[in-house]
């Protein structure tokens, strides 16, 4: 779906898709696919990109301290949203939260505004988040 999306956006000269957390077994943590992508590129500093909902829960993940460590943190702050700790920037984006529109979609409210329509085509066809 991220590779749908970057090609339809017109980003896929400048954005890579990886599929690093599909092809783990098991649980998939960020600190674990950061390890992996500095593995792969060494000389690199990453910076790890959040909404406001998430980096406010940043603490509960898995090896939080050492995934805060390893990565600069940049929060896409979310319009009425409080401050965080972070680093954070205000982009022009739909007020809408993944949980908020996976929800819609287990309602079959109609998510076309929202998502570019070839991911909205694969949610439905392959029935995810009770598309069916």
């Amino acid at each position: 779906m991220a590779d749908l999306a970057v090609t339809s956006m017109g980003l896929s000269e400048k954005v890579e898709v990886m599929p690093i957390e599909i092809r783990r077994e098991g649980n998939s943590y960020a600190i674990d696919t950061v390890e992996e992508l500095k593995r792969i590129y060494p000389n690199t500093n990453f910076t790890l990109v959040l909404g406001s909902d998430a980096a406010k829960h940043l603490d509960k993940w898995h090896r939080s301290k050492e995934l805060q460590e390893a990565v600069k943190v940049l929060v896409v702050k979310r319009p009425g949203s409080l401050a965080s700790d972070f680093d954070e920037i205000s982009i022009k984006a739909l007020d809408i939260s993944s949980t908020k529109v996976r929800q819609s979609i287990a309602k079959r409210e109609n998510v076309s505004d929202l998502l570019p329509a070839k991911v909205v085509t694969f949610i439905r066809e392959f029935g995810l988040y009770g598309s069916r």
